[in-house]
């Protein structure tokens, strides 16, 4: 089974590169907003080609929203997702908060608080946070497969 879909195949051969550029979406913080971002990635990342990377981008953006949805802000998030290069995804989520995220240790009765370490183990620790004046970025990356 070939982890490339025949639409990013037949753009390589044609010559064209299917992934022109990023793609965006701003949400109100509300926790459909999660279900929201979870589709929109999962069907940018399709049209790429990328389908073998839904599911893991999937649970990512869903944990990152998430957060997002947490920090009670009242603007909108950014979701975006790119290929920085040809090998990599980079899944970013966006939101009016400067609260830093933390990698907890979450117990094994907790109900909670397992969402960052999952995003650590699913990019192999390729993710990361930018500080901006309204607030910061939170991006994580996954390997495109070849």
């Amino acid at each position: 089974m070939s982890l490339i879909s025949n639409a990013a195949r037949e753009h390589a051969v044609a010559g064209i590169h299917p992934r022109t550029g990023p793609a965006a979406l701003h949400l109100p913080y509300l926790p459909e907003s999660v279900a929201a971002a979870r589709r929109f990635v999962g069907a940018q990342l399709r049209q790429w080609g990328l389908d073998a990377l839904v599911d893991d981008a999937s649970v990512i953006v869903s944990e990152l929203a998430t957060n997002a949805v947490k920090t009670g802000c009242q603007t909108r998030m950014l979701v975006a997702v790119r290929c920085p290069t040809d090998r990599i995804v980079r899944i970013l989520v966006g939101d009016g908060s400067p609260v830093m995220p933390v990698m907890l240790q979450a117990g094994p009765d907790a109900t909670s608080g397992r969402g960052l370490a999952m995003v650590h183990r699913l990019t192999h620790g390729r993710w990361g946070v930018t500080v901006s004046p309204s607030g910061k970025v939170v991006h994580a990356d996954l390997a495109i497969p070849r």
